[in-house]
């Protein structure tokens, strides 16, 4: 498959409608939701087997050093389990979003999603710089929750469906000469 100039995959050149389209959006729309619903108990178990992992691997200790470095504030969850549900929550909305939207406007759902984790990171980053500020620490905590939410998702697709953002060129007719009276 050719990436594109930015090293994104490409999405698909037009939007599809058929049977397995639409299972496929209503399969990922039912694991948003039951995701959310059970979010608590995915990330204890997410938390059980990172844990299980890290014992195996040795480093339990090291994931509590890491863990004792963060503040209350971002999370009272181990980092790695939080990180991976965060992955695979994104990951179902950029799959979504990439089935229900044109290509130039998955891109930009993508620059969208990177734009709001880097100024997630840099609000975090921020306040641990200033000394563990709590409102810093607050302010990242609601911006990752917006993005680790159905809004963005349900947003992006109303906002380019009706008309903000790129859109597809639209063919212009030309006529010939020879049509136009003077």
């Amino acid at each position: 498959m050719a990436l594109p100039s930015d090293g994104l995959p490409a999405p698909s050149p037009r939007l599809r409608t058929g049977p397995k389209h639409w299972l496929l959006i209503g399969l990922l729309l039912v694991a948003l939701l039951l995701i959310g619903v059970y979010s608590d108990s995915i990330l204890a178990s997410i938390t059980s087997l990172w844990q299980q992992a890290l014992a195996a691997a040795g480093l339990s200790r090291v994931a509590d050093a890491m863990q004792q470095g963060i503040n209350g504030g971002i999370t009272k969850r181990p980092l790695p389990a939080v990180a991976t549900y965060a992955v695979l929550y994104l990951s179902i909305c950029l799959a979504l979003l990439w089935l229900v939207l044109l290509p130039m406007q998955w891109r930009m759902a993508w620059k969208l999603y990177v734009g709001a984790l880097l100024v997630y990171v840099a609000i975090t980053l921020l306040g641990k710089l200033a000394g563990n500020v709590q409102w810093a620490y607050r302010l990242s905590r609601q911006v990752l929750d917006f993005v680790i939410s159905p809004l963005p998702v349900a947003g992006l697709y109303v906002l380019f469906r009706a008309g903000f953002g790129p859109q597809p060129a639209r063919p212009t007719t030309t006529l010939p000469i020879d049509s136009v009276s003077e």
